[in-house]
């Protein structure tokens, strides 16, 4: 049984250190050895150039444009960024990205003969020069041959390209009840709210002043609301009503929208023929980036089997300490009212159908007791905020014109109230946009969800998402061959909804839970997977939430309360999410509220594995699609290891030096009882988690993580390095990337495997013989900066939990390792009382 407490490093700040210096090689030439290619792409390019031009030259939007450059394949890594000699930023400003490799720049035309000139700079040939260091031949070409040949095209936006979805769907949308919102249309840009140079050299004010001509020139009833853009992306919201008014356009950047000139609400037009117009029109428009289908914000459908049996509700202890968490759903009903701290009254009871609300409330408070210790890992019992802000009627009718917006800001005030009241950190959220996360795109909505948890310092638990019944897969099958090949020949879209791609929130899937009648800890049914984004693991982790058997519709072998307060089965990642969201307020409630809350992120995802019925190795990328990181362990567990094993936890900030960002450096010699006395070989496990608050920036849509933190684990080499510096080898892996046999995995594999460019990171090495031959060990976090960001002067804080273990559980790890750390002036202490430490110190 653990007994040995987590230690917390208290004196990260000593280990900070200033960066090796770089070493940057020669340009790569994309064309090496085939001048002749190089040439047709040259002329090509400059062709595009000149069509570009005639463009401009012509069109009535102004003389300013946005362009397309996709990079090549083997040119996504930033160094080959053409930034440096072709696309200068002050001429050609990069103003966002998209798929991976696919970068977006302003383009007026006073400074296309500059870029031309610089294209006809390009050589047509390389040379050969001889290094002065080694003295051994290598390629050279100039910097500007190296970025012509990286790009393989370059185009104006294309219209076509800025929506997938048709008139007809998005006004089937627009009329259904839960509809929040027009449509979202994406700009590149957006006029400042100070006042444009009367100039307009680049034509920028023409070309802002044509999209609200258009606009208005598409009838009464257009509304259009210029929107704030946390996330990176200027946008408008864009409603199409048969109100007898002429369109209104108004900017709510600067104003708060309760003092905004918003119209009654209208209803919406159901003439498809001219919705199509009104996207033509945007479409057509080159500072339209892209244009989203309206928002539908609904809970998950949740099936309650009637029971007869009332819902025992776990009796409250006078002298008990209860996890807190807020209910961000349909509203509560009053057979938990002994459990509810506080209602935010936004909505009256009237307007909500607290069905949903009071399934994830039975889930919270009494799942221990009504479906066992393996499905309710934390005590019953948990103190709750009841945030009911899903009407049961239609949504515009409660948030007026404004709709979703009007939402999210109801949303940050129920936060505020609840932490600043009551000390909740941790919100269950249960609710969907019933759009499926883009490939290519973070979303605007997952944004906004990130920058309210950064402001408010909290935690959101979002779930996945359903399949409706028509959609569901099949149920797992027995064997990993047989699911690979069920998936394989699956052609309906199960991808996760929004706005789930949030990197600040943990979106959770749903497991079959056991006693159920498919197989334990397999996906559910209805559980949609991930990553949704082209980079990174959504959902985060995974935990049961009922099985979904089409069979037996009724049995679903997860139990809460129905409405009428008695027990109920149901189903559905609604009630997989506040599993995890119980163990997270426990962990916070045990450390007393004083853990950094990416932290208690990163508790949970180092202490989550994998199902064993998805442990199979053919089965490693599928299980990441439905489970992400896996399913986490109680909190008591979390706390603790035994005595073969130590577990270190970080909460540090990697700042700004003079010229580059610092790094962790955490120096240590590797536990003395796993060292052969005569090899210096290490053997042992370790594990690490990363998880950082990244800057985000949305309009760089899967580079939308503007700055990467890596783990790397040391260990020192027999040789040192040329300059006579010791050298040190990376001994861990992430967890997620491809076996390389020793070579350097490519930048695809690196970002769609091991999560490079991704604020969540987990590792694992296991040194089962013996590795190296040096007892000196280096624990470091380091930074790497977008080509086109810049190091945030705050710097960037992080968690790193680390585990150190024997896994033959001999050895007395945790009092060795503790000791030397000690020795060393490591400010080590019991994670549940350090941290009430730290707060009193750091003030």
């Amino acid at each position: 049984m653990p007994n040995n407490p987590v230690q917390i490093v208290l004196n990260d700040d000593s280990f900070l250190r200033a960066p090796d210096p770089g070493r940057a090689g020669p340009d790569k030439d994309f064309f090496e050895k085939n001048d002749r290619a190089f040439a047709l792409h040259k002329a090509a390019m400059l062709a595009r150039l000149d069509e570009i031009d005639a463009t401009l030259a012509i069109s009535r939007f102004g003389p300013v444009t946005y362009v397309r450059v996709r990079m090549r394949v083997e040119a996504i890594a930033k160094s080959y960024r053409p930034n440096r000699a072709l696309f200068l930023a002050d001429q050609f400003p990069c103003v966002g990205a998209g798929a991976p490799g696919e970068l977006f720049f302003r383009a007026p035309r006073i400074h296309l003969n500059r870029l031309r000139a610089r294209f006809e700079d390009a050589e047509l040939a390389g040379e050969t020069r001889i290094s002065s260091k080694t003295g051994n031949p290598y390629h050279y070409v100039t910097r500007t041959r190296s970025e012509l040949g990286a790009i393989e095209t370059i185009e104006i936006a294309a219209p076509d390209a800025k929506r997938d979805f048709s008139a007809a769907s998005a006004v089937d949308a627009m009329l259904d009840p839960s509809a929040a919102s027009g449509y979202i249309v994406e700009l590149f840009e957006q006029k400042p709210l100070d006042v444009i140079s009367s100039a307009d050299i680049l034509g920028m004010r023409q070309s802002f002043d044509t999209l609200q001509q258009d606009i208005a020139q598409l009838g009464d009833g257009m509304y259009a609301a210029l929107l704030p853009s946390p996330g990176g992306v200027p946008s408008i919201e864009l409603l199409v009503t048969t109100a007898p008014r002429r369109p209104l356009i108004e900017d709510r950047r600067a104003v708060r929208g309760e003092l905004t000139l918003v119209p009654p609400v209208a209803q919406v037009d159901a003439d498809v023929e001219r919705h199509e117009l009104v996207l033509k029109v945007m479409a057509a428009h080159p500072l339209v980036r892209r244009i989203r289908f309206p928002v539908l914000l609904q809970p998950s459908h949740a099936p309650a089997s009637p029971g007869s049996t009332t819902f025992a509700v776990p009796a409250r202890v006078a002298t008990g300490t209860y996890p807190k968490v807020g209910v961000i759903d349909t509203g509560i009903c009053s057979h938990f009212s002994d459990w509810i701290q506080d209602r935010y009254d936004y909505l009256d009871t009237e307007a909500c159908d607290a069905t949903h609300g009071t399934l994830v409330a039975g889930i919270l408070i009494g799942a221990q007791s009504h479906n066992g210790n393996d499905i309710g890992r934390e005590a019953d019992g948990c103190d709750l905020v009841d945030i009911p802000l899903m009407p049961k009627g239609r949504f515009f009718d409660v948030y007026g014109q404004r709709g979703f917006e009007a939402f999210l800001e109801e949303l940050e005030a129920a936060i505020v109230e609840a932490r600043d009241n009551h000390d909740v950190r941790v919100f269950n959220m249960s609710l969907n946009i019933t759009s499926p996360v883009e490939q290519n795109l973070y979303s605007i909505y997952a944004a906004r969800l990130d920058e309210i948890q950064d402001r408010q310092g909290v935690i959101i638990v979002n779930s996945a998402g359903n399949l409706n019944g028509a959609e569901w897969r099949a149920p797992w099958p027995r064997t990993a061959r047989q699911a690979i090949t069920a998936l394989a020949s699956r052609t309906a879209s199960d991808t996760i909804f929004m706005p789930c791609e949030s990197v600040r929130a943990l979106a959770v899937g749903a497991l079959n839970p056991p006693g159920g009648s498919h197989v334990e800890g397999a996906p559910a049914t209805y559980s949609r997977r991930g990553p949704g984004l082209r980079v990174g693991v959504k959902p985060d982790l995974a935990h049961y939430g009922g099985t979904g058997d089409s069979a037996s519709p009724d049995k679903t072998a997860l139990v809460s309360c129905a409405l009428d307060g008695n027990c109920a089965e149901t189903r559905g990642t609604s009630f997989a999410a506040p599993l995890v969201a119980k163990t997270l307020a426990t962990l916070d409630a045990m450390t007393g509220q004083k853990l950094d809350t990416r932290t208690l992120r990163a508790f949970a995802i180092h202490h989550a594995t994998i199902p064993t019925c998805l442990e199979h190795r053919s089965l490693r990328d599928v299980a990441r699609q439905f489970v992400g990181f896996g399913q986490p362990s109680d909190a008591a567990s979390m706390l603790g290891t035994d005595d073969h094993s130590i577990t270190l936890v970080f909460e540090s900030r990697l700042s700004i030096g003079e010229k580059r960002p610092a790094i962790l450096r955490f120096p240590f010699a590797w536990p003395a009882s796993m060292v052969d006395p005569s090899t210096r070989a290490c053997r042992g496990q370790v594990r690490m988690t990363l998880v950082y608050d990244a800057p985000i920036d949305q309009a760089f849509g899967t580079e939308f993580v503007r700055v990467n933190l890596d783990a790397k684990l040391r260990q020192r080499q027999p040789v040192d390095r040329a300059d006579g510096l010791p050298s040190f080898h990376d001994q861990i892996t992430q967890a997620f990337l491809p076996k390389s046999s020793g070579m350097t995995p490519p930048e695809r594999a690196l970002i769609s495997h091991g999560l490079k460019w991704w604020p969540t990171k987990r590792y694992a090495a296991n040194f089962g013989g013996g590795v190296g031959s040096s007892t000196e060990w280096q624990l470091q976090v380091e930074s790497l900066v977008r080509a086109e960001a810049q190091f945030p002067a705050e710097g960037v804080p992080f968690s790193l939990i680390v585990t150190i273990e024997d896994p033959e559980r001999t050895q007395p790890i945790f009092q060795e390792f503790r000791r030397q750390l000690v020795t060393q002036r490591v400010d080590l202490h019991d994670i549940r009382t350090a941290v009430r430490l730290r707060a009193r110190t750091r003030r």
